[in-house]
């Protein structure tokens, strides 16, 4: 009965703590409506699949058995239990919508509840997480249907993890670390990318509790540190194990998919470090679509912050230099994917890189505006300046760019239905039913537009993914067709050899004689 109580004492903490935060930031929590609408709406109302829903469309639950295979138990998990392990395209995206205004909600708090009630700006507090959920990478992930909704929620996990460690850290409670352990383990089995997330996030929680809860984390930097790594450690080394177990239990092969990311052996030591020096000044200096120069101004606001007063602030606080270098360590904690792999990581793979810009400028505009409203009698122009300033650079530099991509995947979809009808026909003119076999090689590109780009994966068509692994664009086609009500058989490897053969002869679709039938096998020549 007692334990009863005290829960209900520490619900109705939390309760009021969450209303006040929300009270406190209602302004930010507008202004992430707003730019959810503005990042992701397009994605809402304009409806078109993307690569892999075709496969899990067809596969249903048949395609987790491939994600248990490399350790996404969590995910697979997370399906089940929201009732969603049957995919249903579309509603996927409301529903990672949602988890996105989740997860920031989660973080805001995280924050708030690091730097303490009254502390830091709470018009900043929106920074983060439109940052984060408005990156490139970020939009890349969402696009992939397939998981969407289950990666927004792991944030959402991820904060929740990290909030429940450092309240056991500072305020005890071995609960809390249990709770904090079983949900850290759920996300780093939801997507894997969330391991570096992780660290950076346990790294930016230091920062920011040494900065705003001095009398707390002054005198135990050690001991926390220790913590904080032991934590993570405890984390990985379960989610491991986890999966090692459930690969058994379920009597599905180990997948091969990470593990082929790793070039360390495979290639020559000289060409990789190339590779990760290449991969560096892309991020640092914005050398492509992916990456904005918000990481270059995180770090160097957030070194210039750490060394202003060097002298006066190593005399004054108590391991100062050690809060030094964990700032090192949490910008270089985007690049130990990158190291540990041995070249560049998928782009929607490297959410830490958007998580470490997103918390440096959120941090580095907090101690701006606080530092201008002490110095200036116009604090409040300086802070609408600011926020008007920042709300245009991420305009500018994020949201612009993943309309555009998203609009550049829905102008590609709209052209391979086209395409698709026409091939149809083709195909049903030469007597193809069920039973026939299609084989489709070569590729056909989509023809972009001025106002279209092309990502990683947005913007790329069915028709020419995959085209390194003989048959496999084929194989995404055909799942495509079936997905849209066009079921024809994929061919085994006898046939798609016969296919080779008789494409030699032909010429390239749309000219007359590129779709040919030969028995019961279709062949369709894109291109050579």
């Amino acid at each position: 009965m007692e334990t009863h109580h005290n829960s209900e004492l520490h619900s109705e903490s939390f309760a009021e703590s969450f209303s006040q935060f929300c009270k406190y930031n209602k302004i930010s929590i507008y202004l992430v409506l707003v730019m959810i609408f503005l990042t992701y709406g397009f994605m809402l109302f304009h409806f078109s699949f993307s690569i892999d829903t075709e496969a899990i469309v067809i596969l249903q639950t048949g395609f987790c058995d491939g994600w248990l295979g490399i350790n996404r138990y969590g995910l697979v998990f997370t399906k089940w239990l929201t009732g969603v392990l049957s995919i249903v395209p579309g509603f996927a995206t409301m529903l990672m919508t949602a988890a996105t205004l989740g997860y920031s909600l989660a973080w805001m708090y995280v924050f708030w509840w690091i730097k303490g009630k009254e502390k830091g700006r709470p018009g900043a507090s929106w920074l983060f997480p439109v940052l984060f959920f408005s990156s490139v990478p970020m939009v890349e992930l969402t696009n992939f249907q397939c998981l969407s909704f289950e990666a927004a929620f792991a944030m959402l996990i991820c904060a929740a993890a990290l909030l429940l460690e450092l309240q056991w850290i500072l305020e005890g409670k071995t609960l809390r670390l249990l709770f904090s352990i079983l949900l850290g383990v759920w996300c780093f089995a939801s997507y894997q990318a969330f391991v570096p997330v992780y660290i950076s996030a346990s790294l930016g929680s230091f920062l920011l509790g040494y900065q705003y809860r001095t009398d707390q984390v002054e005198s135990r930097v050690f001991p926390i540190s220790i913590k904080l790594g032991a934590v993570f450690l405890c984390d990985y080394v379960i989610y491991t194990l986890l999966g090692k177990l459930m690969i058994f239990l379920a009597g599905v092969q180990a997948g091969s998919y990470t593990d082929n990311m790793i070039q360390w052996g495979k290639k020559p030591l000289g060409e990789i470090l190339i590779s990760l020096k290449t991969y560096v000044y892309d991020v640092v200096l914005a050398r492509s679509l992916f990456w904005n120069r918000g990481y270059l101004l995180a770090a160097a606001g957030l070194l210039l912050m750490a060394f202003w007063k060097l002298k006066r602030k190593t005399t004054e606080r108590r391991f100062y230099p050690y809060y030094i270098f964990v700032t090192f360590v949490f910008l270089a904690s985007p690049f130990f994917l990158p190291i540990l792999l041995g070249s560049a990581p998928a782009v929607r793979g490297q959410l830490a890189l958007p998580f470490a810009a997103a918390f440096g400028i959120q941090m580095i505009t907090e101690r701006f505006l606080e530092n201008g409203e002490r110095l200036s009698e116009h604090g409040r122009s300086i802070r609408l300046a600011a926020w008007g300033l920042l709300f245009l650079l991420i305009l500018r530099g994020n949201i612009v760019k993943d309309n555009r991509l998203l609009y550049s995947e829905y102008v590609v979809r709209q052209q391979e239905n086209a395409l698709t009808q026409r091939l149809v026909e083709q195909v049903a003119v030469l007597g193809g039913s069920e039973e026939t076999t299609v084989a489709i090689l070569g590729k056909w590109s989509p023809v972009c537009n001025p106002s279209m780009i092309q990502g990683e994966t947005l913007g790329h068509s069915f028709y020419e993914w995959d085209q390194e692994i003989p048959g496999c664009t084929c194989q995404r086609v055909l799942n495509y067709w079936s997905v849209l009500g066009y079921r024809y058989q994929h061919p085994d490897e006898t046939q798609w050899k016969t296919a080779e053969n008789l494409a030699e002869q032909m010429p390239s679709w749309p000219r007359q004689g590129s779709v040919i039938r030969e028995g019961n096998l279709i062949v369709i020549k894109m291109s050579e």
